[in-house]
């Protein structure tokens, strides 16, 4: 567990780190603190450290990865839920089951980064969620296109459980959009197109 502290910047993002492979996080931390407008305050090799970090720092943003040598990513989110006021959770693993990725769509993640990404879609990851975005790797995309056309939640089949806006950007983000990218299709909000998302995330399951 290390502890990183530096100045403190108007404009900067707290960061903390949560990955067990050392490499990895110093290689983030580094590439973060290089963009100035991330400051990572702390970074640990393993969940439950990293919880009582999270829950001591209070970062804006928690970068973590799924697979840890003691409790899973999963469970450092059930720990820190609604614990931390405003905290954007970005997963950044080597793990993709379908399944994963809507669950932690559930557990309320702003983003996901799969580890076989180049460095350049973590980068542009952290820099949609600093501005209050979500980034999502393609299994996400996939994921909410076999959903979209499968037997038990396609669209047509749902009648008045999905809203006709939550329709249209439903196509949109299956066809790889930011939200946005959304918003100004639709003229919407970022914000009001978040919440759409997710909405209609949690309605497809």
């Amino acid at each position: 567990m290390q502890l990183t502290m530096k100045p403190s910047s108007v404009k900067s993002k707290t960061v903390v780190i949560i990955e067990d492979q050392t490499a990895i996080r110093e290689l983030v931390s580094e590439m973060l603190q290089a963009k100035g407008k991330f400051r990572v305050v702390g970074t640990s090799a393993d969940g439950s450290a990293g919880v009582e970090m999270a829950l001591r720092l209070k970062p804006d943003i928690l970068i973590l990865d799924i697979l840890l040598p003691d409790i899973s990513g999963v469970e450092v989110l059930h720990r820190l839920r609604n614990t931390i006021p405003g905290l954007s959770v970005l997963v950044f693993s080597g793990k993709s089951e379908k399944q994963l990725a809507r669950g932690l769509v559930k557990e309320g993640v702003r983003g996901y980064v799969n580890k076989n990404s180049p460095l350049s879609e973590l980068r542009k990851a952290m820099d949609a969620i600093a501005e209050g975005e979500s980034w999502f790797s393609e299994v996400y995309n996939r994921a909410l296109v076999e959903a979209l056309n499968s037997p038990e939640t396609r669209v047509d089949q749902m009648g008045s459980s999905l809203t006709d806006r939550e329709r249209e950007i439903a196509v949109l983000l299956a066809k790889s959009h930011t939200s946005k990218e959304v918003a100004a299709k639709l003229n919407i909000s970022t914000k009001t197109a978040e919440n759409h998302r997710t909405n209609l995330m949690r309605k497809l399951g």
